[in-house]
């Protein structure tokens, strides 16, 4: 079911995971630069969405029992709750050390719009990535089992 393509997707992926993170700043640093890591959204954008479509190219056309697309999407789905309680926690702990959301006075980033130099890696991380994963792992599977 692995292919080269999906691989290659991957480590795009973790590559601009790591990219983003590596250019945004942390919640103890001063920035008054702009945010740099608007420059490397477009590839963001586009190595998860090849990524996704491979995956659902290979979930497609791959051959599984019905009982294995149901254990395909109970993990996904697995995955996809722990993923999203870990970004949750990301979250509140990054929005709690820059002093509170974009609309608080107090906060770091009050009157930023909240895509900004610091709470960049809170669309762009590991979590987001698995939980784009798993949705379309989840989907992709739903919609082969439903056929069936």
């Amino acid at each position: 079911m692995l292919s080269r393509q999906i691989i290659i997707y991957f480590l795009l992926c973790i590559i601009a995971i790591v990219m983003v993170r590596e250019f945004t700043f942390s919640p103890e640093s001063f920035s008054d630069n702009g945010n740099p890591v608007i420059l490397i959204f477009p590839f963001v954008v586009l190595t998860f969405a090849l990524f996704g479509y491979e995956l659902f190219l290979k979930l497609k056309e791959a051959s599984f029992k019905a009982s294995t697309l149901r254990d395909i999407m109970v993990g996904s789905f697995i995955v996809l709750l722990a993923a999203s309680v870990l970004e949750f926690a990301y979250v509140s702990e990054l929005i709690r050390k820059l002093g509170g959301p974009p609309a608080n006075e107090e906060s770091k980033i009050y009157s930023f719009p909240w895509l900004n130099q610091y709470t960049n890696t809170i669309f762009v991380n590991f979590h987001t990535f698995l939980i784009y994963a798993s949705i379309v792992t989840f989907c992709t599977s739903l919609y082969r089992w439903i056929k069936k």
